[in-house]
């Protein structure tokens, strides 16, 4: 709805002829919306997830490499003290996309919770004011399924399975450990081709990169200049990428009339407060994110240090457009920091709002909530804490018994901000399930069963054991499962023990160390550790799980007969794509096609997106010369999966054996691409390269293949293919 009669600045299609500007003598000296001769701006909001704001060149970080964001501030407005009002995903986001805290659009928790119907977003706002609207997310809290895709008329949520890697091989530990997510680049390959179709009509754009959350794996060449910081490696990652859609936007000719929004949905502790990731608590380290917002022909280089939240930015975006924002949220809009030659003074006396319940919900600890007043921090659980943030930054100091009565007039403050605007009754919770509970379960997010929490009740608790308390026990944790992604066994299994000394009969941890105990070779204490877990008699695992992971042992052992027999005995159970697909390749070893065949036909039909096993299914009837079904099912692989590696190679592969050699270059090229460490790709490119007499391509395709892994088996073979001794 618009705020008022239009102007000839918010003409949807054409420039005004003419306009004369009342409220400065020159002008081109612009300093009120709607004076401003634009067309509509287009609208485009980045969020790096997981995002520090100390951790960005233009908050004063010399160690980040931060380039696309810097210029972003330079030529826009940088907030120094943006808030999240929760640091977990999926609530954040739902803040930022209606304006709302927490407690007024309902959804509290990742997997627990969806953004109702009944909740008004920025997208559906912008939609029916005739916005064309894209969003393309990077991992599994941000999916459809949970409601933050309403008003969008492209989400692309295709993040990576929970059954494969990037290329495309079964990882168990993964899907065991961490999110699903893909990398930014592929955020941006996403929603490319709709910003070519739709960029000469209005439109509202959102991208999620994932990148900075764990696991750290950056790409290169940020895993070597960032190889002792990871995290600001990801960070740098994800300002490329950041970089790669505003060359676009130039290119297209849309960045001069495109608001752009740069931000985080929160930070993360990095051990601050004995906290490494984030969720369960409510320091700075985790509230305070990055804000960069860069209107064309506005301020350009202010730095706003007037603590504002990301409950601010659907009401700035409103104003800017001169939309009249819904009635019932609880931010403002920042939109004359932006215009305004002056800047505006601020109110200090302005309450921001933050909670995490999860420490309740997902672990039946008890809940903290916070009011920020200035700079004056109160923050309500079973601790409560008083904090300075001016002279504390780092929140050292917790003042809440010197300053009893600061405390007493906060949570009085804080009890009549959740009167003023909490929606008592709202009820967005969802039972999950089996699978998505299951899922929640083994990453250690869930010790509940996973029902729906039914409404809650906006009310400061005291009950429960501290959060605080268990921040070092979440930490060793989370630092033990990055440690067995990326192999690093003996360390993981150093932190679980300690773990395990703690809480002997905890599923998790000994699930964790069954992993490890497994990948290190060890079947028989991997199995002693499953018979710790039968004898628990718990809901997690389930028996299923039981019988995959005895299968597992088994098969380490080459007992495969009964490796065989305990994987269908989990079948029988419960039906799962990817066990048929194990015992798929288990068959396929065996040299019995027709069963590889049928279990991977079975795969396929309980879930049509597993695309390894849409991938074999191609090989196997390549290898019994059933050309037309292994073309069928290579090329479907290709067009569902575009940024499956293996998927491409393996089309490339069948169309050199069958003569088309054009295409197979490119299919190459692009399995390189998509995934620069899969070397197969590399050699196959510079092999038809070769072979077709295009020196200069191989020649440049063997430098790459060199730069990349010097010493690999196909290095070796490329060099034996160009007549190099080794």
């Amino acid at each position: 709805m618009r705020k008022g009669p239009p102007g000839p600045f918010f003409s949807l299609w054409t420039f005004p002829s003419s306009v004369i500007c009342s409220c400065a003598a020159d002008p081109f000296a612009f300093s009120c919306l709607a004076c401003w001769p634009w067309p509509r701006f287009n609208v485009v909001i980045v969020t790096f997830d997981t995002t520090r704001a100390d951790h960005i060149g233009c908050y004063g970080d010399s160690q980040a490499r931060t380039p696309t964001v810097d210029t972003l501030a330079a030529q826009g407005v940088l907030f120094e003290q943006a808030l999240s009002s929760v640091p977990i995903t999926l609530p954040s986001h739902s803040t930022l996309m209606t304006g709302k805290a927490p407690f007024a659009h309902g959804v509290r928790d990742n997997g627990l919770f969806v953004l109702g119907e009944a909740q008004q977003t920025l997208a559906e706002i912008l939609r029916d004011e005739g916005y064309r609207t894209a969003a393309a997310i990077a991992s599994y809290p941000l999916l459809s399924r949970f409601g933050i895709a309403q008003g969008f008329e492209l989400y692309d949520d295709h993040v990576t399975g929970d059954y494969e890697d990037l290329f495309g091989e079964r990882i168990f530990p993964k899907s065991h450990l961490f999110f699903d997510e893909r990398p930014a680049a592929q955020v941006n390959e996403a929603v490319f081709p709709w910003l070519e179709e739709h960029h000469r009509e209005p439109f509202f754009l959102w991208l999620h990169y994932f990148d900075p959350h764990q696991p750290l794996e950056p790409p290169t060449p940020y895993d070597q200049l960032f190889a002792h910081d990871p995290y600001r490696g990801e960070i740098a990652y994800a300002d490329e990428s950041l970089g790669v859609l505003m060359e676009r936007l130039r290119r297209l000719g849309v960045d001069d009339n495109t608001l752009v929004i740069f931000t985080s949905d929160h930070g993360e502790g990095l051990d601050e407060h004995n906290e490494s990731t984030h969720s369960m608590l409510l320091y700075q380290s985790t509230l305070h994110v990055p804000l960069v917002m860069r209107l064309p022909g506005g301020i350009a280089g202010r730095r706003v240090g007037q603590r504002v939240g990301l409950i601010d930015v659907l009401p700035t975006v409103l104003d800017v457009l001169d939309i009249e924002p819904p009635t019932d949220i609880q931010g403002r809009s920042l939109a004359p920091y932006l215009t305004e030659i002056e800047e505006p003074a601020g109110d200090r006396r302005r309450e921001l709002y933050a909670e995490t319940l999860s420490p309740r919900l997902a672990r039946n600890w008890g809940e903290l909530r916070a009011l920020i007043v200035d700079d004056s921090k109160y923050v309500h659980g079973p601790t409560r804490e008083l904090f300075a943030l001016g002279e504390d930054p780092h929140e050292r100091n917790n003042l809440a018994t010197e300053k009893a009565g600061e405390v007493a007039a906060l949570k009085t403050r804080l009890e009549q901000f959740l009167d003023r605007h909490a929606v008592e009754g709202l009820d967005a919770s969802v039972a999950l399930d089996e699978e998505a509970a299951r899922r929640l379960q083994a990453l250690g997010y869930l010790q509940s069963s996973g029902q729906a929490v039914g409404p809650l009740s906006e009310e400061l608790r005291s009950d429960g054991d501290p959060p605080q308390r268990h921040a070092h026990t979440i930490s060793n944790y989370s630092t033990a499962k990055a440690y067995l992604h990326s192999g690093k066994l003996v360390e993981g299994k150093e932190l679980v023990l300690n773990l395990l000394a703690g809480d002997p009969r905890n599923p998790n941890y000994l699930e964790m160390l069954f992993q490890i105990e497994l990948r290190s070779h060890r079947p028989a204490a991997a199995l002693a550790i499953l018979e710790q877990l039968e004898a628990l008699d718990a809901a997690f695992p389930p028996p299923q799980q039981v019988h995959e992971y005895a299968g597992m042992v088994l098969l380490s052992q080459q007992r495969t007969d009964e490796a065989v027999a305990e994987f269908e005995k989990a079948q029988a159970l419960e039906k799962k794509a990817s066990r048929s697909y194990r015992l798929a390749t288990i068959h396929q070893a065996q040299g019995n096609v027709q069963a590889q065949r049928r279990l991977l036909e079975e795969a396929l039909e309980l879930e049509p997106a597993l695309v390894p096993a849409r991938i074999d299914l191609g090989i196997s009837h390549a290898r019994t010369g059933d050309n037309d079904s292994a073309e069928l099912h290579l090329r479907r692989a290709v067009q569902e999966h575009p940024y499956n590696p293996r998927a491409h190679y393996n089309l490339g592969a069948f169309l050199v054996r069958n003569g088309t050699v054009e295409e197979a270059i490119e299919l190459f090229r692009r399995a390189a691409q998509v995934s620069p460490g899969y070397l197969p790709a590399h050699y196959a490119l510079f092999e038809q390269l070769y072979e077709t007499g295009d020196w200069a391509a191989a020649s440049e395709s063997f430098e790459t293949l060199h730069r990349l892994a010097p010493t690999s088996h196909e290095a070796a073979l490329a060099r034996q293919r160009m007549g190099i001794e080794p």
